[in-house]
């Protein structure tokens, strides 16, 4: 199964995107704005070479973008009929627009021959869970102390979320 389309080219023109925003395939040319996205976005961001080795090895990108600036990012991994969401990401001056909804739509309606969808979200994100419950995702269980300590030194459980496709 091959969800992919060229770099810049658009399957999701239909999707509700506010004015001047637009979800495209993304691929290695998009990796240093994804990887200053991530970074400004994560307590524990992935190293570039890990986001290269990933997009090298076939997961897939959206990128939502705002003209040609950055706006956020949904990065996946598919491996037979399962998906499993790695990262969403939105710049803080682009969020509470609707876009990590657009971009999880985007990444469902591209999910042909997918069973489920998968992901991981922290316990105290309640936003987030709001959305993915939703888009119909549904809790399936808890990591304990999946995320890293915080400065605190306080590690967090992790809820798993799961949308079934069939």
């Amino acid at each position: 199964m091959s969800r992919k389309v060229a770099a810049g080219k658009s399957r999701w023109s239909y999707l509700n995107l506010p004015d001047r925003y637009s979800l495209r395939s993304g691929g290695i040319e998009d990796l240093d704005a994804v990887y200053r996205l991530s970074r400004e976005s994560f307590d524990s961001s992935w190293s570039y070479e890990s986001l290269y080795s990933a997009l090298e090895t076939g997961y897939d990108l959206i990128i939502c973008e705002r003209g040609h600036e950055l706006a956020g990012y949904l990065l996946s991994m598919s491996i037979l009929d399962e998906t499993q969401i790695m990262q969403i990401a939105v710049g803080e001056q682009f969020r509470r627009r609707g876009l990590a909804e657009a971009m999880t739509q985007a990444l469902i309606e591209s999910s042909s021959g997918i069973a489920v969808i998968m992901l991981e979200v922290r316990v105290s994100n309640a936003a987030a869970r709001s959305l993915y419950a939703k888009l119909g995702f549904r809790e399936s269980g808890y990591r304990k102390n999946y995320y890293a300590p915080d400065a605190s030194g306080l590690s967090e459980d992790a809820v798993l979320m799961e949308l079934k496709l069939d």
